[in-house]
């Protein structure tokens, strides 16, 4: 997240605002030096409210991501401040190409009334110089192209520690998820560059993005601003006071597990249904920013159950008597993970997504050594 001196420049968090969600705090530094009580952390997190928050303070590359945040604003705040017309020019060619602009009101609320968030894309692979046919950017980005790619490189640093925390405690591999969205393979992986509209009017006061769930793998968000909500674990979407406002806090990233990693593990790992709703309080008169670091699978990744460790097999699914990972059993593992974000992004696109938060069953017991 941004630093403190950022936070402290714009209109504050209201103190008396209800309900905020109860987020756990993880330490990058803690998971880098492989603390176990740190890595129990994120997959209680990552089972339960699908979502924490990760202090990226006390660790070099976590400081240098925070003063990149600050400076990634701007390029944000440049960018949408060029006129429709330029950003036009630019403009995404879903399903074709996903890179580019998105208008404000091109998608659907819940309500079916337009939404209110304009964003840029950028690839991961142009970043990384690996897409045999780069996407031209406006002059702000394209200027900043070695700031993005430090900020994507730092992000993927975290998210390595993310990935090998929750691997060594559901028993496999180190690398295991690492393996599946390593950044030198070809995937639809983004920064994504956000401005949501000031809510200047009463009308204006309502849902900005609808209800959703991420179709990646993990998402790695930074924003000053409140907006964001998360709908409480076994809870109606239609419910609002299910809802429940997240409070960004300086020096951390908001982190939240995607459908993919619902997917692989069976259903132990949660995706969480969230929304983005009007800031609270004075901070609904400015211009919203936010970054989002859209992690996705490598373009031919199996969307499978992985096997082994502490992850159900397709057997306890049988008896368990909750709801399966997998929306079609029979098809999701055999698609690859790029056929499969596809149909997602179209149905988000066009206001029919019908996601719902899903995951959090029980793991299989931790193997326990028996000495003969």
């Amino acid at each position: 997240m941004a630093s403190a001196k950022y936070f402290a420049s714009q209109p504050a968090f209201p103190n008396d605002l209800q309900p905020v969600a109860q987020i756990a705090t993880v330490s990058l530094a803690k998971l880098v030096a492989r603390d176990t009580g740190e890595a129990e952390a994120v997959l209680h997190a990552c089972r339960t409210l699908g979502f924490f928050l990760l202090d990226l303070t006390g660790d070099p590359v976590g400081e240098s991501l925070i003063a990149e945040v600050d400076a990634v604003f701007d390029v944000v705040r440049q960018t949408m401040k060029l006129s429709v017309d330029e950003k036009n020019k630019f403009a995404q060619d879903p399903p074709r190409d996903f890179r580019g602009y998105k208008a404000q009101g091109i998608m659907k609320t819940e309500t079916g009334a337009p939404d209110r968030c304009e964003f840029y894309n950028v690839s991961q692979d142009d970043l990384l110089g690996q897409s045999s046919a780069p996407r031209t950017n406006p002059d702000p980005i394209a200027a900043h192209t070695q700031l993005l790619r430090s900020y994507l490189e730092h992000g993927q640093f975290a998210l390595t520690h993310i990935l090998r925390a929750l691997a060594t405690q559901l028993e496999l591999l180190p690398d295991t998820f690492r393996d599946l969205q390593a950044p030198n393979r070809a995937s639809g992986t983004i920064m994504r560059l956000i401005r949501y509209a000031p809510s200047l009017t009463s009308a204006d006061m309502r849902t900005g993005l609808l209800p959703h769930t991420d179709f990646g793998s993990v998402t790695l968000l930074a924003n000053v601003l409140g907006g964001l909500q998360v709908l409480l674990p076994h809870s109606a979407p239609e419910d609002e006071n299910s809802w429940q406002w997240v409070r960004p806090q300086p020096g951390c990233l908001i982190v939240n597990m995607g459908d993919a990693m619902v997917e692989w593990t069976g259903g132990v790992l949660r995706s969480n249904m969230h929304r983005v709703n009007y800031a609270p309080g004075d901070q609904r008169y400015i211009d919203r920013y936010a970054i989002a670091m859209l992690v996705r699978p490598y373009k031919e990744a199996p969307m499978s159950r992985l096997k082994g460790g502490r992850i159900p097999t397709v057997e306890d699914d049988k008896c368990e008597g909750v709801e399966i990972a997998n929306d079609n059993a029979n098809s999701v593992g055999n698609l690859t993970a790029y056929e499969w974000e596809l149909t997602k992004a179209m149905s988000l696109k066009e206001g029919s997504d019908c996601a719902r938060s899903r995951g959090g069953r029980q793991l299989k017991p931790k193997q326990v050594a028996v000495l003969c």
